[in-house]
């Protein structure tokens, strides 16, 4: 048994289902939710959101998280070792670096892993399983269903403008900021020099910053269909687009990656991280451009 701990918003979920299920294989993979049970405190409070898809899980249980806790306790497992031998076949497996570690991917049985592996590296040998897994369990609604009529009858581009926390959170703007009007400028004007005929269709947690700092030239549809607990529409209709302008976002990301069309184009910013120092070159398939 193989148990990944799962946390964060539903971008960072899908990251850490996607390496659960890579590791199991044909298995049902072990989630560890116990974060999802905790007051807010220094992380932005975030619901579960993984049981919108088509995808099966093991909740992992009270009593194997404790005997992981136990086992982690070097001293616990000196005492007890001998007379509870169990405890020391568990192992630990905690990311050491933000690019892809393939080290992972060779976990022994009985491995806890705590991480966010935000690389398609870590699950593209299951890709089509993954995609598979994350479909939508539920119809759109009507006016979801129309927005998506609309979507599949233009040259769409999704553009993804995440604000909210990253503004109003001390601690994630702290490590990621925001993309700035400029990036949206330049991607937008590069998206319409390839495709002339381009609508950009506008998702955003900040509506009003959207409307008043986009360029109003462009032909834009803003989408504000869906409150927070309906984010998940908001990435089924980006995953409809043509192409993609996203921001530095998991969410975002997953709304360009879960558009199978190898032909798309998908503008990312340069930056994604306040700290220049964080090794991002695995985040990126290849072929997405950034800017």
């Amino acid at each position: 048994m193989i148990i990944v701990k799962v946390n964060g918003g539903l971008g960072n979920q899908m990251f850490q289902y996607a390496l659960a299920r890579a590791l199991s294989r044909d298995a049902k993979p072990y989630l560890d939710l116990s974060f999802f049970d905790l007051p807010p405190g220094a992380h932005t409070a975030r619901p579960f959101g993984l049981d919108i898809f088509t995808l099966h899980y093991e909740r992992a249980t009270t009593e194997q998280l404790v005997a992981f806790a136990t086992a982690r306790n070097s001293r616990l497992k000196r005492m007890w070792g001998r007379s509870f031998p169990a405890f020391t076949k568990h192992h630990f497996f905690t990311e050491r670096r933000f690019s892809f570690d393939p080290s992972v991917l060779k976990v022994a049985d009985h491995t806890y892993i705590e991480g966010h592996w935000q690389s398609e590296k870590y699950f593209i040998a299951v890709e089509d399983r993954i995609r598979r897994d994350l479909c939508s369990a539920t119809e759109p609604d009507m006016a979801n269903r129309a927005m998506a009529l609309r979507i599949q009858a233009t040259r769409a581009i999704s553009v993804h403008v995440r604000r909210g926390d990253y503004i109003h959170h001390a601690a994630a703007n702290a490590v990621h900021g925001t993309c700035d009007a400029d990036y949206y400028a330049r991607a937008m004007r590069r998206m319409k020099d390839q495709h002339p005929d381009a609508t950009f269709f506008i998702f955003s947690d900040d509506q009003d910053w959207a409307r008043a700092e986009l360029d109003p030239s462009y032909a834009m549809v803003f989408v504000d269909l869906n409150d927070s607990e309906h984010g998940y529409e908001d990435m089924r209709l980006m995953s409809l687009c043509r192409h993609h302008i996203i921001a530095n976002s998991s969410f975002s990301w997953w709304g360009a990656w879960l558009n199978p069309d190898p032909k798309k184009l998908v503008i990312a910013p340069s930056r994604w991280f306040i700290d220049p120092a964080i090794d991002t070159k695995d985040l990126l398939p290849a072929g997405w451009i950034k800017l």
